[in-house]
Parts: structure tokens; C-alpha cells; sequence
């Protein structure tokens, strides 16, 4: 017999790991993805083109040797270009850089897995080392990114985010370390790269996604 806690079962822990993999067996090989480039011709005839590149997610062996906890780095360069000869002028154009994080198994209403502690309230992600938002044209470093996760929800995190004050702004993102604590099953990533023009007449905005990959 076994006991169901929060509606799931304390004995699913042991499909879960099997579902997440075991403990210390996370790929480190970085892996990379296929650049993407996206094109558009706005309604007051401004060619703008995003491209990602550079994109790499490596997964690490957590250094906590929990089943519930993910650990490695990414890498990405984003660009965006604005050309041609529109009618009205760009009054304003931002670059954003974007981490998605997936967490498979919501648990977030108590369950405890057969463990002492609940672990959906205490789901985190912490990203070392990225830039914050842009100031007077330059960007500063910040330490880290800090924030719960919603295991079974899917979380958007900037990892950097510019003004342009020419035609043109690249952001790169080398080997910025992601760690992912109290989710339990598979957690997964996505880069995704976003560019918006405005003029007096309209508002673009393109976006491009990288594939997804475990972490």
C-alpha cells in the first residue's frame, strides 16, 4: 500500500527520477543549436532583421547531488538591424535577450514525494553573471538573477535587454551559469530573441526561438 499526498503519490519519486535521470548523470558536452534569423519589412518601409547565434546549452552535474535540483551554462548573441529608408523616423528600437525555463511536474500544491519537506514552494532559479537593463546607451553587470519557479509553468528570465542609438545592437551571453533548484522531473530551456521598432506611424516586433534542450 502506499500513500497519496496533495493528490499524488509518494511512491511516483521513484518514476520521476527515472523520468529526470539519475543523480550525476546530466550531459557535459555542450551542445549547439542552429542559429535563427528572422526578417520583416514594416508598414513605413524599415527593413529589420534579428538573428540569434552562438546558441549552446551545456548541462552539468549538479554540485548538490539532488534529484531535484538542475545545474549547467548557456551561451547565445542576439543582433538586431535596422536598414532601408522608411518614411517616418524610428523613435525607439530594443533588443531583448531571453532564458525560457520549463519545469515538468507541478508539485507546487504540497506534495512531498515521501519527503520531509515540500519542494513546489521552494522551486527557485538562480543566473549568474548577466547584464541588467541598459543605462544611458551602456550596460552594467549584474551578480545574478534570483526567482521562484512554478514547477508545471514555463518562466521567462532577461539575460539583457538594449536601447539602440545606432542602426544596429548586438547583446552576448557566454557560458552564464543556470542553476534550477526544488523542480522535480525534466527542466528544460529555450532561448528566445525579441526586437521591437516603433516609429510615429507603427510598432513592430519580430521574435526567433532557439530548439528546446534539456538541462
Amino acid at each position: 500500500m502506499f500513500r497519496r499526498v496533495g493528490g499524488i503519490a509518494a511512491t511516483c519519486a521513484a518514476v520521476l527520477l527515472t523520468a529526470a535521470g539519475l543523480v550525476g548523470t546530466a550531459n557535459a558536452t555542450p551542445t549547439p543549436l542552429a542559429s535563427k534569423h528572422d526578417h520583416l519589412v514594416t508598414d513605413d518601409g524599415w527593413n529589420v532583421d534579428l538573428r540569434a547565434s552562438e546558441l549552446v546549452v551545456n548541462p552539468m552535474s549538479n554540485v548538490a547531488n539532488s534529484f531535484a535540483s538542475r545545474e549547467g551554462w548557456i551561451s547565445s548573441r542576439v543582433k538586431g538591424t535596422i536598414t532601408g529608408a522608411g518614411r517616418e523616423d524610428v523613435q525607439s528600437a530594443i533588443l531583448e535577450q531571453v532564458l525560457i525555463i520549463g519545469c515538468q511536474v507541478d508539485v507546487s500544491d504540497g506534495a512531498t514525494l515521501g519527503l520531509a519537506t515540500s519542494i513546489g514552494p521552494n522551486a527557485s532559479v538562480n543566473i549568474s553573471g548577466v547584464p541588467s537593463a541598459s543605462i544611458g546607451g551602456s550596460a552594467s553587470v549584474a551578480p545574478s538573477i534570483s526567482s521562484k519557479l512554478a514547477p508545471g509553468k514555463i518562466s521567462e528570465f532577461s539575460l539583457g535587454k538594449k536601447t539602440l542609438q545606432t542602426d544596429h545592437a548586438s547583446i552576448r551571453a557566454k557560458k552564464i551559469r543556470v542553476s534550477v533548484d526544488g523542480c522535480v522531473g525534466p527542466t528544460t530551456v529555450r532561448l528566445l530573441a525579441r526586437f521591437s521598432v516603433s516609429t510615429k506611424t507603427s510598432d513592430d516586433t519580430t521574435t526567433v526561438y532557439s530548439a528546446r534542450m534539456w538541462l
